[in-house]
């Protein structure tokens, strides 16, 4: 047994040089010789690092070792907080003021940290600009319409050039677990800077960006998860909104057939429809095109009719294909892929796409086995009209 104790010092090197090191040296005056803590803000938790108590010139350094970057609390115990993101091996200082704990200060030798300290600044103006419109409100309870509307204009252009500096901070960051920050940025206690649907993407793409750099970081890993989150979400979010429409009709759809003829899908009202997305340049697209006209052809003098919506962008692409596949079916196209009208209202994501509509314009489902499609196109054909 003793010949192996040796192992108990190697042991205890290795653990403690794990990741690099960073050292954080500030300067804070008005100090008074205060206790300082450092603590790494976890996912769902805060785990103490360092703490110590600021010397009389108002000095002292705190420490970790970290093997990515890594989102830190400094504070007094209370809620003054300076927020920090340290890269492995940083060295920064810090100079500050107690009287101004929170927007006084200035960091060096830590570009992250520099980072959340312009958005936060940024904010900070917002906010108050915010407030200012607030204010004003309140104090004219009675104003008239064209006054409140002036306002209320204001306080959009205001909330909406924030957004346009996050996007843009974001998406001029990629590589950076600063955007990480910029994405969780809230106006106030209820609301987020980026809280649209459409921010969604930015989340993914952050996200996407970060993992093939930082793949250990558990913040990553928890924008990841965020992320799949929030797409789900809105899916079922639109799905329901789909379905809550189609319990009295389902979402129209208005576009021109290859003769220029716009043809509007409720006029198959009264009909099983099977309501279909595709596009020519598309090839599993093309290859359900013949399944499909199997099934049309032996439902169709039934009652059976198919919808069907390309999303091409060149018209004699589109056109070669019908002919060329003689598809029989109502044929429309926007032509204008990959922007499209049509999609959102359908959430639509891949493609084909075939929808199962009833005769009382009820959304049925949607990709369908072909053994589960046949029997449910029999139901609903065999249900009085």
């Amino acid at each position: 047994m003793r010949k192996f104790s040796w192992l108990l010092p190697l042991l205890l090197l290795l653990s403690c040089s794990k990741g690099s090191k960073v050292e954080i040296t500030v300067f804070i005056e008005n100090s008074d010789t205060c206790m300082i803590y450092l603590d790494e803000q976890g996912i769902g938790e805060i785990r103490q690092i360092d703490s110590v108590r600021v010397k009389k010139d108002g000095s002292f350094k705190l420490k970790d070792r970290i093997e990515h970057p890594t989102f830190y609390n400094l504070h007094t115990g209370n809620q003054q907080i300076i927020p920090l993101l340290l890269a492995p091996g940083t060295s920064a200082e810090i100079q500050a003021d107690m009287h101004n704990f929170v927007n006084g200060y200035e960091i060096e030798g830590s570009a992250e940290s520099s980072y959340l300290l312009e958005m936060n600044r940024k904010l900070t103006k917002t906010k108050r600009r915010i407030d200012s419109i607030q204010k004003v409100l309140q104090k004219n309870p009675d104003a008239g319409e064209e006054f409140t509307q002036e306002l209320s204009a204001s306080y959009d252009e205001i909330i909406e050039a924030q957004r346009r500096y996050s996007i843009q901070f974001i998406l001029d960051h990629m590589s950076s677990m600063a955007s990480i920050y910029a994405l969780y940025q809230k106006i106030d206690e209820n609301n987020f800077v980026l809280n649209e649907n459409r921010d969604i993407q930015l989340v993914k793409i952050t996200s996407q960006s970060l993992d093939t750099i930082w793949p250990g970081s558990e913040h990553v890993q928890a924008l990841k998860m965020d992320a799949a989150n929030l797409e789900e979400n809105l899916y079922n979010q639109r799905w329901r909104e789909v379905v809550e429409v189609a319990e009295n009709s389902f979402p129209d759809i208005r576009l021109p057939d290859p003769l220029g003829d716009t043809i509007a899908l409720s006029s198959l009202r009264g009909k099983v429809i099977l309501l279909s997305f595709w596009a020519s340049w598309d090839q599993a697209s093309v290859s359900h095109n013949l399944p499909l006209k199997g099934i049309y052809n032996t439902y169709h003098s039934r009652g059976l009719e198919v919808y069907q919506v390309s999303f091409d962008n060149e018209k004699e692409a589109w056109v070669n294909a019908i002919e060329f596949d003689e598809l029989p079916w109502v044929n429309v196209s926007e032509l204008s892929y990959p922007e499209s009208r049509v999609a959102p209202i359908y959430n639509l994501e891949e493609l084909p796409v075939v929808f199962l509509i009833d005769r009382k314009g009820q959304i049925v489902g949607k990709n369908f086995n072909r053994i589960d499609l046949d029997r449910n196109i029999q139901r609903l054909l065999n249900e009085p009209s």
